[in-house]
């Protein structure tokens, strides 16, 4: 690994564990009533730890997205694969991994993981489909989306799949990822009855994701040549 990335993964990656552990220690002061929601969250720093480093992943998330239009913004093109920009969804893939067992602890009893799904599959316990099924299986399928991200974000892979195929590749995953965390944050906050400070900083979050994206395709649509017709 040559040095720059090398640096780009301890400037970005130090900022990431950096949030994890100011969040951390936020929470700490909270006065949610996280006990609602299970005995082992009000036993222990895990329940800290959980929601610092899904939060911390969210806004690595919408940083990469906004790449680009603070890019164009400032005059400046975006090349097709941006080392920072590469680095930093890598660092959204590790807090993610870091962030599902202990969603599935704060869940489970004992040693037997699958606990923490017999709780929200339907069928299993005879529990309907709600706001639990729905948030969780749609968190897993996010993380789902970033096995391909992570396996196709190398200059090997950009040379075999092409600049534009691989533009295109990421672009969907990426946006993919962005709504079906939507789906997973919103539909656990609505279950957990999260404080609505906790609700209006992740729906900010969120709107400047979306916000950057609306300013990409404005200026897309700006900057495209005009089409002249053929004269008839």
């Amino acid at each position: 690994m040559r040095s720059s990335t090398v640096r780009r993964h301890i400037r970005v990656g130090g900022i990431a564990v950096g949030l994890v552990a100011l969040l951390m220690v936020a929470t700490e002061f909270s006065d949610e009533n996280w006990g609602m929601v299970s005995s082992p969250k009000t036993a222990g720093s895990l329940w800290q730890f959980n929601v610092a480093t899904g939060s911390v992943a969210l806004i690595l998330l919408v940083a990469v997205l906004s790449i680009r239009p603070v890019r164009a913004l400032r005059g400046r093109s975006t090349p097709v694969h941006l080392p920072l920009r590469r680095v930093m969804g890598l660092w959204v893939a590790l807090l993610v991994v870091a962030h599902i067992p202990g969603g599935l602890a704060i869940h489970t009893t004992g040693l037997r993981v699958w606990t923490a799904f017999e709780s929200v599959v339907p069928g299993v316990t005879g529990r309907a489909i709600d706001e639990f099924t729905l948030g969780y299986w749609s968190g897993l399928a996010a993380a789902g989306l970033l096995v391909p991200l992570v396996l196709t974000s190398t200059d090997s892979a950009l040379r075999r799949l092409g600049a534009e195929r691989w533009r295109t590749l990421h672009r969907r995953l990426v946006w993919s990822v962005y709504w079906v965390t939507a789906v997973h944050v919103v539909a656990l906050q609505y279950g957990e009855s999260r404080d609505i400070r906790h609700v209006a900083l992740t729906a900010a979050v969120f709107g400047f994701g979306l916000g950057a994206r609306l300013v990409a395709v404005g200026l897309d649509r700006w900057h495209r040549p005009a089409v002249i017709p053929n004269p008839v």
